[in-house]
Order: C-alpha cells, then structure tokens, then sequence
C-alpha cells in the first residue's frame, strides 16, 4: 500500500496525519504546496477545494479525522470497539473545531484586522480548556485516552496539543493527563526524530503575536 500525503506549508492540520503515519510505521512521501505562492492555483485540483489529500495507492482520501481514523483501523492503532471509537471521537472533534477559529484568527492577521483576530483567538482560547477538561476525564489509568492501550486518537490529540501549546503557553500544563500524554507521545522516538527535522514555522502560522497575554492581538 502506498502513501502521498499532500498538504499546504504548514503544520495545521497536517500535522496529525503525519504524526500517526509515522507512528504506524509505514513509508509515505509529501507534497507541499505553498500557501501562498501556490495555494490559490491549484485548489480546484482538489474534490473539496481543500486539503489535507491522503493518495492510497491512488485513490485519493479527505478530511483530516477521516484521513486518521482510515489510518488507525489499517494499522491497528485503533480500539476496534465501536462504542469506544464513537466516544473517542467527540474530543477528536472537538478539538479539531479549534482549528477553525484560529485559521480564522491566522487569516485575520495576514489581512490586517485585529478586530477580527482578537474575537477569533478569544473564541479558541475560551474553548480549550473546556476541551482539555473532557479530554482529561477520558484518559484511563493506563494514560491512553478510553483504552488500555495507545490509539490513532492519542497521537492525533497530542499532534494537535504539540500546536496549540505554542499559541497558548502552559495551557496544557494545567491537565496534568493531557500533558503527560502529549509528552508520552512526543518522546517516541518516530515523533522526537520529525520534531527536531520539521521545517520551522510558516510566517502565515508562526505563533509569534498572535495571542498576546491579554488574551486580544498585541
């Protein structure tokens, strides 16, 4: 089976998707386009007019929780109880909906409007913790969020936490399971090796000004 993962210069997310194709093992190669010197021009190659694309063995696969979820049930990195997945799936998407505000907020910086920004990193920020907060109770004693063991869902929430723990600063820290699942799954050595050789951030999602500590735009 073959992998081509194409997504934008970011890490956004794309960054979940690369997280458990690593973490399931299996060799992929990545398309990158660039948001902006590229992006505008081909966006209609894609069904949805968005990305991330996963290509299996060339037939093309959309949404990030699909893209993830296809992944951990063909790698076994899933529960393979329905009940559990359905269950694991509420935070996935919930915090995955933060992703909407801050591209939101991102947007709004390329474009000037601090209004606008400031009302969509207040939206993001007034949600997360809300969102760590149902996380957390998930998370069994084992440290794995709903099972015993680690699952596609553990490596895409901490994906995720790996990128808002730069726009919100100790956030996480205030959940101590969520936080020691995000370093669990940061230490793997498949993740700690991408950390340290992933390009740095694009200018477009670099979290440099976005949140000041006010909580509003600098």
């Amino acid at each position: 089976m073959t992998y081509q993962l194409k997504y934008l210069s970011l890490r956004a997310r794309g960054e979940a998707v690369r997280w458990v194709l690593k973490v399931a093992g299996v060799t992929y190669t990545e398309e990158t386009i660039d948001i902006f010197r590229e992006w505008p021009g081909r966006k209609h190659e894609f069904k949805f007019r968005k990305v991330p694309e996963l290509v299996v063995d060339g037939k093309p696969l959309h949404q990030t929780t699909v893209i993830c979820r296809f992944l951990g049930e063909r790698h076994d990195l899933a529960s393979g109880d329905l009940w559990t997945t359905t269950r694991q799936m509420e935070v996935v998407e919930a915090l995955h909906d933060l992703a909407n505000s801050m591209a939101s907020a991102l947007m709004a910086r390329v474009q000037g409007d601090e209004e606008r920004q400031k009302v969509m990193v207040g939206l993001a920020e007034a949600q997360f913790p809300v969102v760590l907060s149902n996380i957390e109770e998930r998370i069994t004693n084992k440290g794995w969020i709903l099972s015993q063991q680690m699952t596609w869902v553990d490596v895409f929430i901490a994906a995720y936490l790996d990128v808002y723990e730069n726009y919100f600063p100790g956030e996480v820290a205030k959940f101590p399971l969520c936080e020691a699942l995000r370093r669990r799954v940061q230490d793997m050595p498949v993740i700690k090796a991408w950390r340290e050789e992933r390009p740095p951030w694009h200018p477009f999602e670099d979290p440099q000004g976005l949140v000041a500590p006010s909580g509003g735009p600098p």
